[in-house]
């Protein structure tokens, strides 16, 4: 049996695929596996599929990231940047009409 000390789970592919892809793979296996928490009630989600999790706490299904639920403060910060995204104003829109 190999070791797969470094690789962890990325070790089931040997030497094919290249060392960064590995580590990718390895990385997001690592947090897949962890327990997630519900972003209603903090209590433990599971995966269903891709993108799909079920509360085992308060029962809500919802959709949310594909292999892991980001955590509070993440989820904070990504809410911060879409919102600070400059939106386009009608008069910028109605100008690009006007020259076409």
């Amino acid at each position: 049996m190999v070791r797969t000390k470094k690789v962890k789970s990325a070790g089931r592919f040997g030497s094919r695929y290249g060392r960064s892809v590995r580590q990718k793979v390895r990385d997001v296996e690592i947090n897949q596996r962890k327990k997630q928490n519900c972003i209603f009630c903090k209590g433990v989600a599971k995966r269903l599929s891709k993108g799909i999790w079920q509360c085992k706490k308060c029962g809500k299904k919802f959709a949310h990231h594909t292999f892991f639920l980001p955590k509070k403060e993440e989820s904070k910060v990504l809410k911060e940047q879409e919102l600070k995204k400059p939106e386009k104003s009608k008069k910028q829109i109605n100008l690009k009409n006007n020259k076409n």
